[in-house]
């Protein structure tokens, strides 16, 4: 099973943002977006390989389990940059423009996996 919510209400950001902050190696001017997202998932889901659409690139926080992600670069940087994977731990954030770079992921480990994230300007 995967979940995945984005909540544009308000309300129920500001519930989510009681319990976790902007990163703290962001400019605390980078979060023009209050958009919030959270994934959870069981052992051996994910997302298949793709880019996303959303206004501007973002971050995302480990908070249970691991995840495995693997990134392929965008046309215009094919043959200079490379494909790489990497297992993202608890405690662990990623820093990505899911609109350019091609990304996929699958939940590696025996537990449940919570993902928290959202967009940056």
């Amino acid at each position: 099973m995967h979940l995945y919510r984005e909540s544009c209400d308000s309300e129920v950001n500001g519930i989510l943002r009681l319990h976790y902050q902007r990163p703290y190696f962001l400019p605390e001017t980078s979060e023009g977006s209050r958009i919030d997202w959270i994934f959870m998932g069981t052992p051996g889901y994910g997302a298949h390989m793709h880019v996303d659409h959303v206004k501007n690139p973002s971050w995302q926080a480990q908070v249970r389990g691991k995840k495995l992600w693997s990134l392929k670069p965008p046309p215009e940087c094919f043959y200079e940059c490379h494909s790489f994977q990497d297992i993202v731990q608890p405690g662990d954030i990623i820093v990505l423009d899911t609109n350019k770079w091609y990304h996929s992921t699958l939940i590696v480990s025996e537990e449940m996996s919570i993902t928290i994230g959202s967009e940056y300007d």
